[in-house]
This record gives structure tokens, sequence and C-alpha cells, in this order.
């Protein structure tokens, strides 16, 4: 009983994160449908379009979609093929599912990494948006935010394949 508390409690822990991480993705789908409206309206209605809602949209759909990873991972959202997989006994195909959240760690890994370098560069570099001028950084660092969170979130998920696997 006491080995399996710490990983219910991460589970506890990542489930709430990504779950707000996801509630804040919807929210910034309603934004960037209100601005979508707004600017096309005043486009064709004015001859006014907002400026820079094309590129604000830019940088919201990147966090939007790294935000919703996490979540979809957790609910196993993402797509399968299974054909193959389908065929084999439970334990083996939580083996496979382990081996591949392992190599997914791995990957997401690297590029919550790669994200945070590209940030610091962006952020030394002083480099900001065309037409709004905000700087870049902060939403590079909120792309790795998401993808961190979605290794912790394989993490629960290797786990809970792991248990599987030794029938557990």
């Amino acid at each position: 009983m006491m080995a399996k508390q710490p990983g219910h409690l991460l589970e506890r822990l990542v489930s709430s994160l990504s779950q707000g991480l996801n509630i804040v993705g919807v929210s910034l789908l309603m934004v960037i449908m209100a601005l979508t409206v707004a600017d096309v309206s005043l486009r064709y209605l004015m001859n006014r379009p907002i400026p820079g809602a094309f590129e604000l949209t830019e940088y919201l759909l990147a966090i939007l979609a790294s935000f919703g990873l996490a979540y979809a991972a957790l609910r196993k959202g993402h797509v399968t093929v299974d054909l193959v997989l389908e065929r084999f006994s439970p334990k083996t195909q939580a083996v496979i599912d382990s081996m591949t959240c392992l190599i997914s760690i791995g990957v997401f890994a690297c590029v919550t990494w790669a994200t945070i370098q590209y940030a610091r560069a962006e952020w030394k570099a002083n480099v900001v948006s065309t037409v709004l001028l905000l700087p870049r950084f902060p939403f590079i660092l909120l792309v790795a935010l998401g993808t961190g969170v979605l290794c912790l979130a394989l993490l629960v998920n290797l786990f809970q394949f792991l248990n599987k696997a030794v029938g557990k």
C-alpha cells in the first residue's frame, strides 16, 4: 500500500496540472475564435482589421496545441493504430505500450529541452513579433511547459502500463 502512494500522488498532481492547462487551452480557443470573428467582421464591414490579430492567433494556437497534449495523453486520447497489437495478450500489449511510452518520454523530453533552448536564444537576441512587438520567448516557454507536462503524463502512463505488464 505504501509503495503505491507516490505513484498516486504523481498521478493526481499531473492530472490536476494537465486539466488546468487544458482549461487554459480551451479558454485560449475561445479567445482565438472571438478575435478572429472580430477581425474578419471589422475587416469586411468597416475595412479596419485588428492590427496583429493574425500574429497573436499564431502564438496562441501554439500554446493551445501544447497545453492539450498532456490531458489527451492521460485520457489515452491520442490516435493509436492497434491492428496488430490487439492480437497480443494484455501483458504483451502492456509491455509494448511501456516501450512506446518510454520512447515518447525520450522524444518529448528532447523537444522540451530544445524548446527551452530556443526560448533562451530568442530572449538573449531580444526577438519581438513583427506587428505587436511582443517578445517571443514567453510564448515559446509556454509551449515548453505544455511538452514538459506531457512528459510527466507519459511517465504516469508508463507506470500504469508497467503495473499491467507485471500483473498488478
